[in-house]
């Protein structure tokens, strides 16, 4: 395929803005629906977007193609991303600040190295051990607001919930990176399935909305879920050096604070940003030298 790094950098600059906005646009959102409202119609409209990108791309054909092992392989993605994970993150969200939430999602890669321990057969390095307890300190700050004295948390659910979703999508990811199918297919087969997950909570939901939810709904299908995903994996598609395009995607959480702080007013705390900057900091410890980091959410 024929490089073009100009338009790898557009592509990237074009996802990063996308995921730039998500944590504003999950507040918004759950000030209309509830959580699980938010995660059955922002996964059904990702469903769509994705469909149209296969169909736009000419991969459509490779639908029907699928065997029974990879349709019982993007089963258990789609019950991982997204109904797994958003539908832990919403909850999330609902519960902590935009800032707090943002910031102990991040936490995905040290978990997903952990993980890799006992799954993949790694060995627990040092630089692991070093990065963890890093990480760690971080989420202490994140979690507390930097109140040191105190360490008290003002929501600890919802600070396991955003640490759960972090290890939620530690797990599709190690998942997802053995399936060697299309990457636009197989992510359009995971939310097929994701959104059929959905669609079995509708008879235990009484959900109602309104014409801003279904917005905000069909926004974070679009520039979460969705598009800005194509998006990345166009980027890697033109790059010449993959792993360059990886560093410029821990630009967005910072994007993000600050269009919390603009479209949220949300006062960022001090604590929040030394959290983040060491959950940050030690994920490019433990990639640094290592396999390139994946995509970020």
């Amino acid at each position: 395929m024929h490089r073009d790094p100009r338009r790898a950098y557009a592509y990237l600059a074009a996802a990063i803005l996308g995921w730039a906005t998500a944590a504003s646009a999950f507040k918004f959102g759950l000030q209309h629906l509830a959580p699980t409202a938010l995660l059955i119609l922002s996964a059904g409209s990702s469903c769509l977007i994705l469909g149209m990108a296969l169909v736009v791309t000419g991969r459509a054909h490779l639908v029907a193609q699928q065997k029974g092992s990879q349709l019982a392989l993007s089963a258990l993605q789609g019950l991982l991303n997204p109904f797994g994970y958003y539908g832990v993150l919403f909850q999330a969200y609902d519960r902590l600040s935009a800032q707090a939430a943002l910031a102990l999602n991040y936490t995905w890669p040290l978990v997903l190295a952990l993980l890799a321990v006992p799954l993949l057969g790694e060995r627990l390095r040092g630089r692991l051990l070093l990065a963890l307890g890093t990480s760690l300190l971080g989420v202490v700050l994140v979690a507390t607001g930097g109140s040191w004295g105190t360490l008290q948390v003002e929501d600890p659910w919802g600070v396991v919930l955003a640490v759960g979703s972090a290890a939620i999508w530690a797990l599709y990811w190690l998942l997802n990176v053995r399936d060697g199918r299309d990457a636009l297919l197989k992510l359009f087969m995971g939310f097929l399935f994701g959104s059929g997950y959905c669609l079995l909570l509708l008879p235990f939901q009484e959900l109602r909305w309104t014409m801003a939810g279904l917005g905000w709904a069909a926004y974070i299908g679009l520039a979460e879920m969705g598009l800005t995903f194509v998006f990345w994996l166009r980027a890697l598609e033109l790059a010449n050096e993959r792993g360059s395009l990886a560093n410029w995607v821990y630009v967005t959480p910072f994007l993000s604070l600050g269009l919390i702080a603009v479209l949220l007013r949300e006062q960022i705390a001090p604590g929040s940003v030394l959290g983040l900057v060491l959950i940050l900091a030690s994920n490019l410890w433990v990639s640094w030298r290592e396999r390139p980091q994946p995509v970020l959410s």
